[in-house]
């Protein structure tokens, strides 16, 4: 009989899976993408926003302990570590502004911090789920999260303007002149 229960549950979760991809995982209509290579935290988000090859997305939108450890549990497994941190989509500009999601939500209503939060990007331990605040110049791996039946937008990328050297080339040009010659008492030009 559990047999027959696990079965028709993989079935269930297989015509159910509204990823855009079978190897996500959804939870709550949410599709987890992880990535399986070390960035830094805005080299990630810029991932996620523009280069992951199923969809426009989010780093990591984590809005419940469930979902943590969902996520850690998944980690193990899509990393092959059971170890170690990746970056999810929660940041903020300075130490005493608000915690922010990529989404553009507040952290509202609940906290899964480890301990000290003094640095302003924040990666989940795989070990526990829970989260740790890490400067931006660390890689780490990263998971990214999309609502498969209306995924994020964002505007298109603006070529950064580059500092180019300038080479003034400076020419100068003749000015007509004119000449006047006279003759001299000898009758010879002078």
């Amino acid at each position: 009989m559990f047999k027959q229960l696990l079965i028709l549950f993989i079935s269930l979760e297989s015509v159910y899976c509204v990823c855009l991809d079978p190897n996500e995982k959804e939870l709550s209509g949410i599709c987890f993408h992880y990535v399986k290579q070390k960035m830094t935290f805005e080299d990630a988000k810029h991932w996620c926003h523009y280069e992951n090859p199923v969809t426009p997305s989010n780093l990591a939108y984590v809005p419940t302990q469930f979902a943590a450890n969902f996520l850690a549990s998944y980690a193990r497994s899509a990393f092959g570590v059971s170890d170690g941190s990746f970056w999810i989509g929660l940041s903020r500009a300075h130490n005493w502004d608000q915690w922010t999601w990529d989404t553009g939500l507040l952290l509202d209503g609940w906290s899964n911090f480890d301990s000290q939060h003094n640095k302003n990007y924040v990666a989940e331990q795989i070990s526990n789920g829970k989260w740790i605040t890490l400067d931006d110049s660390e890689k780490h791996y990263l998971a990214c999260s999309y609502d498969p039946t209306n995924p994020p937008t964002f505007p298109p990328i603006v070529p950064s303007t580059l500092s180019q050297s300038t080479t003034a080339r400076i020419t100068t040009t003749a000015q007509p002149t004119t000449t006047v010659r006279t003759k001299n008492a000898q009758g010879l030009l002078t």
